[in-house]
Formats: structure tokens, sequence, C-alpha cells
């Protein structure tokens, strides 16, 4: 690996420090070599000074890994606050995150993380008409949003979206540098006629009111939120709406023992926050939703548990080849994730798959808590 990384780097005149920050990365054990077909790229799986966990090294260049956007949970005071200049509002997507971009001649679909994710990458020629973009512009990232009912990864997606999944571009950023400003970005957009988040507008800090409203709206299509991005240089936020926490709770409040405390706990403060501000509902509303989404997952656990099954969360997806299909779910076995393929069949062109994410830690306290099993808190 000491070869590849010396090559790599030498590769690079844009940033003087970058063989620098590899080679530390090397000593620290952070990097790690990824292969894809006929593609060999190095990993970073932990940040390592200005580069973030996820970020990849390859013949082509750096692919930076997407950085993290700080929240805000009072959207009016957060705008006064932290934008001090006109900014645009766009619609924050309830997804998971992908960097398409080429790699080794080849345009494929980079995670968080920086595995190539093989269920995205299987089905871009359908989310995206990627050719043209990259023969015009081989330097840039699409930084997207993948979201859908038939999202082999979230078991929420935006109410708008009613089968199989779609692919939103949310920012661009060039190979080992930044991300492009929002202008830029909607030009390309438009010019290549790419699949974009919606934007709703440029704003001032003075108009706040009118963003509240816009949270007001989403909160009622069921939307998850907003990011917010100055129209020049700065830092983004990010805010998200009551019924987006709402659903959040709802759909892992069955797998209780599986997820920390602390993802509830900032949920609740977050919904708690956004009700008042929003004026959403009054208190014993409030109260009464908060409770039944939690006891009623409560209660679905239990019976669920009584009839002899096991809490799971159930996924279909659908692939266009089946190396792909294998590939996606090698992946869950490093996790490890206790993953069960519950069916199979051929249709439209498409593999569909449906599998289950299987829950034993939640299903095994249940099951003892109803047994009259003890514990210590």
């Amino acid at each position: 690996m000491e070869d590849l990384v010396e090559r790599l780097s030498r590769l690079y005149s844009f940033r003087k420090d970058t063989p620098t920050i590899w080679q530390e990365a090397l000593g620290k054990h952070k990097i790690r070599t990824e292969q894809w077909e006929d593609i060999t790229f190095l990993r970073l799986d932990k940040p390592v000074h200005s580069l973030e966990r996820g970020t990849i090294l390859s013949e082509e260049g750096i692919i930076n890994g997407y950085p993290r956007i700080r929240r805000i949970i009072n959207l009016a005071n957060g705008i006064r606050r932290n934008l001090p200049a006109a900014f645009y509002v766009e619609e924050k997507v309830d997804g998971y995150n992908v960097r398409v971009a080429q790699v080794g001649g080849k345009v494929v679909a980079l995670s968080r993380g920086g595995y190539v994710c093989p269920f995205t990458t299987d089905r871009l020629d359908d989310l995206l008409d990627y050719g043209p973009f990259f023969r015009g512009n081989p330097d840039l990232v699409l930084c997207c949003e993948v979201a859908g009912p038939e999202s082999p990864y979230n078991t929420e997606s935006p109410p708008y979206i009613k089968e199989d999944v779609r692919l939103f571009v949310f920012d661009m950023m060039r190979k080992g540098g930044q991300v492009l400003l929002p202008e830029e970005r909607y030009r390309l957009v438009k010019r290549y006629g790419l699949p974009s988040v919606r934007v709703y507008g440029s704003f001032l800090p003075d108009d706040a009111e009118e963003v509240l409203d816009i949270a007001r709206e989403m909160d009622r299509e069921g939307l998850e939120g907003m990011v917010l991005k100055p129209q020049k240089e700065g830092r983004y936020l990010k805010y998200t709406v009551p019924s987006s926490h709402i659903n959040d709770i709802r759909a892992t409040a069955i797998l209780v023992k599986d997820m920390p405390c602390g993802f509830y706990l900032k949920r609740i403060l977050m919904l708690g926050f956004a009700l008042e501000e929003l004026e959403v509902g009054g208190d014993r509303e409030r109260a009464r939703l908060l409770g039944d989404v939690f006891t009623g997952s409560i209660k679905d656990a239990q019976e669920l548990v009584l009839s002899g099954k096991e809490i799971a969360e159930h996924f279909q997806v659908r692939f266009r080849k089946r190396e792909n299909m294998t590939r996606f779910f090698s992946l869950f076995k490093k996790a490890p994730v206790d993953v069960r393929i519950t069916g199979e069949q051929t249709l439209d062109g498409y593999i569909r798959v449906r599998f289950e994410r299987i829950y034993r830690r939640t299903t095994a306290f249940i099951s003892s808590s109803l047994g009259g099993a003890t514990f210590v808190d």
C-alpha cells in the first residue's frame, strides 16, 4: 500500500500538503485500499486534518468527503445569527447521501464512508443522465440524495415519491477542492438537465418570517426540512420540521434497544423547539402526539414478539445486474448487519428483491421483559 500512496500522492500539485497528509494517514492506519471491478483507490476511514472521513484518492484525483452541516433548532434566530447576507433555501430530502464521480474511468456512487455503493451505482443509468455532464466536467463531483419507498437503507421517504427511488443533486464540488457556490450549481443543473432538490428562492436575514412560513408548509407536506446556503462563501445550516422528528421516532421506536438513547433525546429536544417556534398544535395535542408515537410502537413490538416473530425492518429494492446485488448484500457482512432475503423475482428487466434487517437485541429484550426478567437502571 505504501507504494500506491506514494505514487498517487505525487500526482497532485494543487495542494502541497496532500502527500504529507496521506503519509500521516497511512502511518496512523486510517487508510484502506478499496477495489471496485478493475478500479483501485484509497479510502480514509477516519478524518485526518482537513480531510473528512470518506475522502478517496485515485489516479484521477482526490474526492473529498462531504462536509458535515451544522444544525439550528431555532430557525429565525439561527438565520439572524449565522447568515449576515443573502441566502438560498433548499429542500432537505429525506434519503441517503452519495457522491457521484468518475473514478478510474468509470462513473460510480460513493457512500458517505467512501465505499462504492453497489445499489446506487447499479441504478445510476435509471436515475441520472450523467454522460454529458462528466464529459464536460470530469473534475466535478455530484453530491446527491437518493430517496424513495424502495430505498435499501431508509424505511422513510418523501411523500411525493410513490415507487422505486429518485436521485436529487444538492451540491457539486471540485476534486480536491471546494463545494461550488449555489448559483454556479444552479447553472450547471439547468444546462445538463440534472434532477435537483427543490429551491425555494433567495432571502435576506430580515426575511426570517417568510422562511418560517416555508417551514410550516414543509411540515404540512410531510417533508424533512431545509438547508440554508449563503449566496457567497459561508457556512451551510440545516433545519428539520416537526413532522420529520415524529416520523423518525415512529420509525425507530419499535427498535428501541438497538437505537442509542441520544437518538431519541435529540429528536424530542428539536421537536419541542420546532413545535413552539412554528406554533404547531397546543400543549395537550403535542404531548398526546409524542406519547402515541412511542407507546404505539412499543405495543406493536410486543405483539410481534408474542406472535413468535422477530423485530425487523422490511425493504424491497430493484437491481439491474445480479453481480451488483451480490456486492450489495456482501456489504452487510462487513458491518456486520443481520439481513435475510425473503423473496426475489425478475420483472420488467429488474431483479426485485425483498429483504429484512433483523434486530435481535430488541427482540431479545422485549421477549425477556415479557417473560418477567429484571434489569438494573
